[in-house]
């Protein structure tokens, strides 16, 4: 899915009004088109939710490679990369997987943003 700059700025739109009715976390990020990468690393804290969730280093990888959007985080130091299966967050330097979750844990919030994705389709 390849957005325009317009869209990519209604979506963001749509985001801050979220944030602003407290669906949305403040520090989700920027949303922008997702950047291709390839997990290099996993953290531990990630291993350790992967393991409690049931999701491997390759459902994780695959989050990235289907995502939708992306959420530029931290400075742009962090991605959050949101498909319909799940999400996985990578530190860019490194390309270390901090967190990765199925849809199944999706909040009112991440549901709320896919929907409005989902919209441009």
């Amino acid at each position: 899915m390849v957005f325009s700059d317009s869209q990519i700025q209604e979506l963001n739109s749509k985001v801050q009004a979220f944030q602003e009715q407290g669906v949305v976390d403040e520090d989700i990020g920027t949303l922008t088109t997702p950047i291709p990468m390839t997990i290099e690393a996993v953290s531990e804290h990630a291993e350790a939710r992967m393991k409690k969730r049931g999701i491997t280093k390759e459902d994780a990888q695959q989050y990235i490679d289907k995502a939708m959007v992306m959420f530029e985080q931290s400075g742009a130091e962090r991605r959050l990369y949101v498909s319909d299966d799940g999400n996985s967050a990578v530190q860019v330097e490194g390309s270390e997987l901090k967190t990765a979750y199925s849809a199944e844990d999706f909040d009112d919030g991440m549901k709320a943003i896919i929907d409005e994705v989902k919209k441009y389709e």
